[in-house]
């Protein structure tokens, strides 16, 4: 749907790093129905929401993040989440659904890694966490 880096999506703001008016996605968004369950790609602890670094509303009403190691793995745009702050969770496990929550282009899975208690400005390319590159 949109991945990582600079795009020409009219849902994100220019981005100096970007050429023309390109914005920039700090992250990857999968299309699929609304409802379909979301499992754990890694092993890790789901953090307190107010931690630093905690997402905004444009990932929906209940995104979360699971610390993993050296990172923080942030999952927006879920409808319903079945793990809770200081839960442990494991590769395989459902941890969600997904939404349309706070999505403007339909329902979605928002995945992003940035270093652990980061913001948005130190997001990083998930392709090798997900073993996409």
């Amino acid at each position: 749907m949109i991945g990582y880096g600079c795009n020409a999506s009219p849902w994100y703001d220019h981005d100096p790093r970007c050429p023309g008016r390109q914005g920039f996605h700090h992250g990857i968004d999968v299309a699929m129905p609304c409802g379909t369950p979301l499992y754990s790609a890694v092993r890790g602890e789901v953090l307190d929401p107010s931690a630093p670094g905690a997402p905004g509303s444009a990932y929906g009403v209940h995104p979360f993040r699971i610390h993993a190691g050296s990172v923080d793995v942030l999952i927006g745009h879920t409808r319903q989440v079945f793990v809770r702050p200081g839960d442990r969770v494991h590769p395989g496990q459902r941890i969600a659904l997904s939404s349309d929550s706070g999505a403007p282009d339909g329902c979605h899975l928002h995945f992003e890694v940035r270093r652990h208690g980061g913001g948005l400005g130190e997001a990083v390319d998930p392709a090798r966490l997900l073993q996409l590159s």
